[in-house]
């Protein structure tokens, strides 16, 4: 049997590397893909750290004294709207009366108000009422220690959630993409399985996710807004679909093997007997006595 061709299996950034993971040992698949999730959850870890947790720090060490959500509506001693915390990418704000004075300038704003808290982007806004059985402290000598204390936990606990969903969601969707793919690699020849369509729809996911690491970066370095997040976004899953698509096409084509090949290896071949060889017939000897044949006499 021919042996199938060497190629690489520790990189998912071609279409090649893509495809290789067909032939690939499963464990390796995870090696990759966990490394890939790693990384993804390592930069949104660090660009919470640039944009979204000081921000944070800010507004709890303006919050005042006094103030607490219980019964489905918050009390607080200012009428006027406060600006608690703000940057480019988050804003924090306690508008009582929803007056709105302190405008939008960040990505994102949270606004609390007396029954609901506000949530406004670049898309519009959306709202959602205090539960009534809800009790929570919004003031300082409360919040101050409890978010001293749970900050480091709340970043780790924060990167292991993202490494734990991207690895069900490149499961689920090589559960989806497997079928079509072993489809695709039938009807183009190619050397592979079911499994190892599986294991190239889980791979093809891993060049957009890396790429998506990118732009968070970009993003929390202020070099790429909400608008290009989002359509890095929408870019990362148009990566994955050509990947999923493209690499079953440089899998090997599948070879047909000759008969000698395809029966049972563990059992003995039958014995051909040789045929029998007829020796050549031996001229029969002359006879002495034989009178010599008159044609050949003289005269």
């Amino acid at each position: 049997m021919a042996d199938k061709p060497s190629l690489p299996v520790w990189q998912p950034l071609t279409f090649s590397g893509v495809a290789s993971f067909s032939h690939a040992p499963a464990n390796r698949l995870l090696v990759v893909q966990t490394a890939v999730a790693v990384w993804v959850a390592a930069c949104l870890v660090f660009g919470l750290s640039r944009t979204w947790f000081p921000v944070v720090t800010k507004a709890v060490a303006e919050l005042q004294d006094f103030g607490t959500v219980r019964g489905g509506q918050m009390a607080w001693p200012v009428k006027e709207a406060v600006l608690l915390g703000e940057n480019r990418f988050l804003g924090l704000v306690v508008d009582l009366e929803e007056t709105g004075e302190t405008g939008q300038t960040a990505d994102l704003q949270f606004e609390f108000g007396r029954h609901r808290v506000k949530v406004v982007s670049l898309l519009g806004y959306t709202s959602f009422p205090y539960e009534p059985g809800w009790s929570i402290e919004l003031n300082r000598p409360v919040l101050d220690p409890w978010w001293g204390a749970w900050r480091p936990v709340i970043g780790f606990a924060v990167g292991l959630a993202t490494v734990g969903l991207l690895l069900v969601s490149w499961a689920l969707l090589a559960t989806l993409g497997c079928g079509p793919l072993r489809l695709l690699a039938w009807l183009a020849n190619r050397d592979t399985t079911l499994r190892g369509c599986w294991r190239i729809a889980a791979a093809a996911w891993l060049s957009g996710s890396l790429w998506m690491g990118g732009a968070v970066l970009l993003y929390a370095a202020e070099q790429l807004s909400l608008v290009g997040l989002a359509l890095a976004v929408g870019f990362h899953f148009l990566l994955g679909l050509t990947y999923s698509v493209v690499a079953p096409f440089r899998l090997p084509a599948k070879v047909a093997e000759p008969d000698a090949l395809t029966g049972n290896p563990f059992t003995t071949p039958p014995t051909v007997e040789p045929s029998p060889v007829t020796p050549p017939e031996r001229p029969a000897p002359a006879n002495p006595f034989r009178p010599a044949d008159d044609s050949n006499s003289g005269g």
